[in-house]
């Protein structure tokens, strides 16, 4: 068997080690090609070159296989000798040689992998369901296609080219940056926390201002691990199965997730932005909730994203866009800093050297701005030339959020086709799809339903199936994807 992987990035890479394993397994031989013309095992985001660009999540939920996912902290402690535990933060350096070590190991008599360093610009389908890549190669078929391209980085407003417009990745790029040079950063997710930070290590002594809509930096939280008994998740997915009339998941996850908040002796609008502050003010009340460790969401954290991956692929548009609606807060959490980065951002506004600013206020001071560092997220996947011109042939389509839209379980973009998506490309399919976490979730039920023994979960046929199935399997419970 032939399969070709467009992106070899984490999502491509992740992909490629989770159907070899299936493949050794089994004794099968197969071919993978993995079609890159950048940087494989860094993609964008992990492209940072830099010791300064922490991982956002905990490496004890980072690991490539969610059969073995003291994977990570294992690499760590045995190969780089680090004295780590599974609640710990390292540079997003570290996941990359974790990535490639894994590759290596999967390389052997039955399972043929090469990187290709060659960009794919379409890809077809013949007669025979064989995938056909086109790239700046020439065009190679293939019995089966991961789509894995990750997703170009938004461009900037014109509004705000009022300096010369780099990006945190790599880090050379914030390299050029002199110490005392005025800087504005155009977005306050990861991206720009990110950037913020590398130019504090630098030792950069000029202004800094942040602007965004929102003015609101992520979530600060110390670790994400999975709690052991995992109660929230329990009684998240059992809840409502017994019900007389249908309950709306959205208003039962918020009356759950409050109770447990309150259980703990705070309330959910702690965590909430009010709207009424932002910037440093946000900050800092969120450092101080983390440092008394009130920050009680943080052990709940897992149990909220297994539980919303878990049943996202089933809920209709209509509460999806609740969530992304009037929960948009909630991505803040999930989404959340360490607290060392979190203390380096905070200094900096103590200092007098970081401020937000209005689009107004950017735009007044833009003589003086030698530098607009562009953090302000991913494109859709609808926006994708590539993923555009195989839409139009109607080999996939896209989600109402923009993303590729895949069958659950399966990630096929469609349940007759061997194509498969993986990673930031399925954004709306599953509720945390940026994450290496959710992208090893997803490449073992690709590998799979690819290479046989059933689809993942088709024995649940549903969603009282799904609740009673999960809430009686004990502490660990995996979601779809």
């Amino acid at each position: 068997m032939r399969i070709g992987i467009v992106g070899g990035g984490p999502a491509g890479i992740i992909s490629a080690i989770a159907v070899a394993k299936v493949a050794q397994a089994q004794g099968r031989r197969i071919t993978i090609d993995i079609f890159d013309p950048g940087a494989p095992f860094r993609g964008r985001s992990f492209n940072t070159f830099s010791s300064h660009m922490l991982l956002n999540t905990s490496i004890g939920v980072s690991a490539l296989d969610p059969d073995n996912p003291a994977g990570f902290v294992d690499y760590l402690c045995k190969e780089e000798g680090l004295s780590v535990t599974e609640g710990d933060v390292v540079p997003r350096d570290a996941a990359s040689r974790y990535l490639e070590v894994e590759f290596d190991k999967v390389k052997n008599g039955h399972v043929e992998l090469t990187i290709v360093p060659a960009r794919v610009d379409d890809v077809s389908l013949d007669g025979c369901a064989r995938a056909w890549f086109h790239s700046t190669v020439g065009s190679q078929a293939y019995d089966a296609a991961i789509l894995a391209t990750g997703l170009e980085f938004r461009r900037l407003p014109d509004y705000f080219a009022i300096g010369e417009v780099i990006s945190p990745y790599p880090s050379r790029q914030l390299a050029q940056v002199n110490p005392d040079d005025s800087v504005l950063v155009v977005g306050t997710r990861l991206a720009a926390v990110d950037a913020l930070v590398c130019l504090a290590a630098q030792g950069h002594r000029g202004s800094i201002s942040v602007h965004s809509r929102g003015g609101i930096f992520p979530g600060v939280r110390r670790s994400v691990i999975k709690p052991t008994n995992r109660p929230f998740l329990n009684e998240f997915l059992g809840y409502g199965r017994d019900a007389e009339k249908p309950v709306s998941t959205f208003a039962m996850f918020l009356e759950l997730l409050e109770r447990h908040i309150s259980a703990a002796g705070m309330r959910l609008t702690d965590f909430v932005p009010s709207g009424q502050i932002c910037g440093a003010a946000q900050l800092n009340q969120d450092i101080r909730l983390c440092e008394t460790r009130e920050n009680v969401w943080e052990g709940l954290l897992m149990d909220v994203i297994d539980g919303l991956n878990l049943i996202w692929p089933r809920l209709p548009d209509s509460e999806k866009l609740r969530f992304r609606g009037e929960a948009d807060w909630l991505g803040r959490l999930a989404h959340s800093m360490p607290l060392r980065n979190a203390r380096i951002i905070q200094r900096m506004f103590s200092s007098g050297q970081l401020r937000s600013v209005s689009a107004e206020e950017a735009q007044s001071t833009s003589q003086q701005i030698r530098w607009v560092v562009n953090t302000t997220g991913l494109c859709s996947a609808n926006e994708d030339p590539l993923l555009m011109r195989v839409a139009e042939k109607s080999l996939l389509r896209f989600n109402e959020s923009g993303g590729v839209a895949v069958e659950a379980g399966s990630l096929r973009t469609r349940a007759d086709l061997s194509i498969y998506a993986n990673g930031s490309v399925i954004h709306g399919e599953v509720f945390t799809a940026n994450s290496v976490y959710s992208t090893a979730q997803g490449a073992q039920h690709i590998a799979r339903d690819l290479l046989g023994g059933g689809r993942v979960g088709a024995t649940v046929s549903s969603s009282s199936e799904l609740i009673a199935h999960t809430s009686s399997s004990g502490s660990r419970i995996e979601p779809v994807v």
